[in-house]
């Protein structure tokens, strides 16, 4: 058994790897609510949309077309040469997976949305406590009696962040440099 003043002692605090697995999973678990609170029809449309972009779904399409042009070369004509039907069904086929893919590209964009909100939430959260502990830091500059160019950048920088103004600044050089997207 190791000496006790040899062994290895635990941190009291969580491992980053507990903190980001603790994070991803309520990430993970707020999505899949968030899922599930949709409407049955759209999950429909989302399983299905996330088949038909598989090689699997390239495959029996290909499959089902050879399996029809076969059997109404050289067993049963229902719809000889040009496949007249054949090429009806593949257009409504292809307007349905259009359709399909569209849902399922607005319940991305939404998604991408409330990920981008809350990015922009957590990264705002960030930014006072960072602008917070900034102010603490220039106050102990002051207190220890540190020369003041030492703290100066740090004083700048514990200024409260305007989201309106930063924005405004990405726009205007946006334009200055003509992405005016």
């Amino acid at each position: 058994m190791p000496h006790p003043a040899t062994a290895r002692h635990k941190p009291s605090h969580p491992s980053i790897e507990a903190l980001t697995h603790r994070n991803i999973e309520a990430i993970l678990c707020l999505e899949e609510e968030s899922r599930r609170a949709k409407p049955l029809l759209y999950r429909v449309v989302a399983r299905l949309s996330r088949f038909c972009g598989t090689v699997a779904f390239l495959w029996w399409n290909l499959g089902c077309f050879a399996l029809w042009i076969g059997v109404n070369q050289w067993v049963w004509k229902i719809d000889p040469y040009p496949f007249t039907f054949l090429l009806f069904l593949v257009s409504i086929e292809a307007i349905v997976l259009a359709i399909m893919i569209l849902i399922s590209q607005n319940m991305s964009a939404e998604e991408n949305e409330r990920r981008h909100h809350l990015d922009l939430q957590i990264n705002l959260l960030n930014e006072r406590e960072m602008t917070a502990l900034l102010r603490l830091v220039t106050r102990m500059a002051e207190k220890m009696e540190l020369p003041p160019d030492s703290h100066e950048e740090v004083r700048a920088l514990a200024e409260r962040t305007d989201p309106g103004k930063v924005l405004h600044q990405i726009v205007a050089a946006e334009a200055a440099h003509g992405r005016d997207d």
